[in-house]
């Protein structure tokens, strides 16, 4: 007996764990906005887009960094670069309006346009639903 419940318990603790951080949506998106995705009309996604300070703010930054008379000043800029990316998880939806071809252009444009400081952003598509 004693031998079968290390491994019940071991496997309850996963059950457990999976249930807390997967909670059955992809993305990190939480249960509250996945299901407005959810009940949204096809065409629709669910995307995330990544963006990075562009070149110029980084170079921006190590320049500021030596102005200062620091040392290191391009390995502080490449990690404030990387700590300064940011991910976003959208959702979007033609609601009738369009098809999905045409969804996935606008969303994939207005992603991958540099804004402000920020770079061209990375998109990546985590659920979909065309017409």
């Amino acid at each position: 007996m004693r031998a079968i419940v290390g491994p019940l318990i071991i496997v309850a603790l996963l059950v457990a764990l999976w249930a807390i951080f997967v909670r059955g949506n992809p993305g990190g998106i939480s249960d509250s906005r996945y299901a407005q995705f959810s009940r949204l009309a096809p065409p629709k996604l669910l995307y995330t887009c990544t963006r990075k300070p562009s070149s110029a703010a980084v170079s921006r930054r190590a320049r500021e960094c030596r102005a200062r008379g620091r040392a290191g000043c391009e390995q502080e800029a490449y990690d404030w670069r990387e700590a300064s990316t940011e991910t976003t998880v959208e959702f979007a939806s033609g609601a009738g309006q369009s098809t999905y071809d045409e969804l996935l252009t606008d969303v994939k444009r207005n992603c991958t346009m540099a804004r402000g400081s920020m770079g061209d952003g990375e998109f990546r598509i985590l659920e979909a639903a065309g017409n």
